[in-house]
């Protein structure tokens, strides 16, 4: 290295290391996402996203998966599009939410994480199957939490929909809390994830 070099060849190093650990790998720079267009086709994007519920939608096999599209301010304030978790859909006699079977019932859980006798057998984005233990009727409505491995309780809000056996019962989940609906679907896009690794590359 010459006498008068700013740098010493470790500095050096370091530097041409930092450049290629940061450059993007390849599926990096695929999950990146690019809207472009002119600018009228940007606000009217930006438009329609502000006032309406605007949604992607992707097709594949039997499933469905919808994706809501948000417009999210950063730090710099500027707009940036964001995808939420999606609406997972299949598609057979009738298209319906995708519904994950759990391996073993699990409890919901009241407020102060005791058990009820209501256990999830299959939930969706929309629905729950419960098996009802320890009372005579599945009540009309409930307010619980649902707590899978690994994942923060999320709080339902169900309503009765129709018994489907003796023991089992049918609800609809309330979209009325959008956060917690919204992690519902994280979950279950995770679920579908596991059960689906084809369609998750």
């Amino acid at each position: 290295m010459q006498a008068n070099a700013l740098l010493t060849q470790d500095e050096l190093d370091f530097i041409r290391t930092m450049q290629h650990t940061s450059l993007p790998s390849p599926a990096e720079s695929v999950s990146r996402l690019m809207v472009s267009g002119g600018s009228d086709i940007k606000n009217l994007l930006t438009r329609l996203i502000a006032d309406e519920q605007v949604t992607l939608q992707a097709q594949f096999d039997n499933h469905q998966m919808t994706f809501p599209l948000h417009l999210v301010e950063d730090e710099f304030h500027a707009l940036q599009l964001q995808l939420g978790a999606p609406r997972i859909y299949e598609e057979g006699p009738m298209v319906r939410p995708w519904r994950l079977t759990l391996e073993s019932p699990l409890a919901l859980e009241d407020d102060l994480g005791l058990s009820t006798g209501l256990w999830v057998r299959e939930i969706s984005f929309k629905g729950v199957l419960v098996d009802v233990r320890d009372q005579p009727e599945p009540p009309e409505t409930f307010d619980l939490w649902f707590s899978p491995d690994n994942c923060a309780p999320i709080a339902l809000h169900g309503i009765l929909q129709r018994r489907t056996g003796q023991n089992l019962a049918a609800y609809n989940l309330c979209e009325s809390q959008q956060s917690e609906i919204e992690r519902l679907r994280e979950y279950i896009l995770q679920a579908h994830r596991q059960a689906h690794p084809e369609l998750h590359p």
